[in-house]
């Protein structure tokens, strides 16, 4: 995984995950691109109701709900 390939959002976030997540999402950056591996490796290291107010969160900024 290439952080210049990374948006600045998902570098931020890439970067506050732990060493063991971080993990995963380099591995998932094999199958899917580079954003979407820290977006699903950290949705999958959150408890349910952390994973729905972040989705939530992502959603507004794209949608601009």
């Amino acid at each position: 995984m290439n952080p210049e390939n990374l948006s600045a959002e998902a570098l931020r976030l890439f970067n506050t995950l732990s060493a063991d997540v971080q993990r995963q999402a380099v591995a998932l950056s094999e199958t899917v691109s580079e954003d979407e591996a820290v977006y699903l490796a950290a949705l999958r290291s959150m408890p349910e109701k952390e994973r729905r107010q972040f989705l939530f969160k992502l959603s507004g900024q794209k949608w601009g709900l």
